[in-house]
């Protein structure tokens, strides 16, 4: 991809402008969180402003490793013509909110709405063309045509508190990656909630992401299999993980980006036809956990904590995985979050 088509050149229909080294990135995810942009990234925004993306979702469906990782944030665009529908209002849920009760009352007052997300809020980050190619780099999709990862595309987006617009470039995960029915891990689940927290984002959206259900790895069936696939991709999380330090902060060839590519292919297969049939899904708990996982998640929450409490809380949750994990989660924790 070309610094010539990263820059918008139509006529902009925005009362926010950027110069032609910059551009505004939206953030939805990790990224939100200063900790990962500045403190992993190394990327200095020059200016960050809370934003609401109208006709989008925050959607957990771009695969990860299942058992550790099983999922990674991206959006899904709304098709109004569909909303009435009880098909489509499962197929959002199985990508948005996959964990949570579903809702689908015809006779309540706030029908359909209710059984969707809210609409999408985020961080517009204000950032250079360079830093921008470190996020391509980072997040995945790395600028090649690989069926695999992210799509760089641009939405219209409206600033809190006022009707400016602006247009962002985001990532958004390509068909083959998109994986239903996942629920993100208790780290990369804290990773949201603390970089909400951090731009206050509205409060309503911030509760909506602490009811987030995280998967749980309980049983011994998914202990062993959590092992098990770990050993069995051991030389491909290896492989992935020497090309993406060998690359960090310069582009990655097509050659290493169709490894990384085959490689996670293969990966999720082996989930998917040997290791889910035997053990169980590593990309979602058992519905009984989930359950579980979300009344101690209500039960917490009606705690009158302070945002500090709350935020060592998350900490403390998201540090529950044994210590066989953390490697694993060292692999992937500094690309697809």
């Amino acid at each position: 991809m070309t610094t010539d088509s990263l820059i918008d050149t139509t006529a902009p229909s925005t009362t926010t402008t950027t110069t032609p080294e910059t551009i505004w990135y939206l953030a939805y995810g990790s990224n939100m969180d200063p900790k990962v942009f500045s403190g992993r990234r190394k990327i200095q925004p020059l200016e960050s402003l809370v934003v609401t993306v109208p006709n989008y979702w925050l959607s957990f469906d771009i695969g990860g490793i299942p058992y550790v990782e099983p999922c990674f944030a991206s959006i899904l665009k709304m098709d109004h013509s569909r909303m009435h529908q009880k098909e489509y209002a499962l197929e959002v849920h199985s990508r948005t909110m996959h964990g949570r009760e579903f809702v689908w009352d015809e006779s309540h007052s706030e029908h359909p709405q209710r059984s969707y997300p809210p609409v999408l809020q985020g961080v517009a980050h204000k950032i250079t063309l360079r830093d921008w190619q470190l996020v391509i780099q980072s997040e995945g999709g790395w600028g090649h045509d690989v069926p695999t990862g992210y799509n760089q595309i641009q939405v219209d987006c409206v600033r809190r508190g006022s009707k400016e617009k602006l247009r962002a470039f985001v990532l958004e995960s390509r068909p083959v990656s998109v994986k239903t029915h996942c629920q993100p891990s208790a780290r990369y689940k804290n990773l949201l909630t603390a970089g909400a927290a951090h731009h206050h984002l509205d409060t309503s959206y911030q509760e909506y992401l602490a009811n987030i259900v995280p998967y749980e790895c309980t049983g011994v069936r998914s202990k062993v299999a959590r092992v098990l696939f770990a050993l069995i991709n051991a030389p491909m999380i290896l492989l992935f993980a020497g090309i993406v330090l060998r690359n960090k902060g310069k582009p990655t060839s097509i050659l290493g980006c169709l490894v990384i590519d085959k490689s996670g292919r293969i990966s999720a297969a082996i989930h998917d036809y040997m290791m889910a049939p035997i053990f169980g899904s590593g990309r979602c708990s058992s519905p009984q956990q989930q359950v579980l996982t979300r009344m101690r998640i209500q039960a917490a929450l009606k705690m009158p904590l302070s945002e500090q409490e709350r935020q060592t809380c998350r900490e403390v949750e998201a540090d529950k995985e044994p210590g066989v994990l953390k490697a694993a989660e060292k692999v992937v924790e500094s690309v697809a979050e």
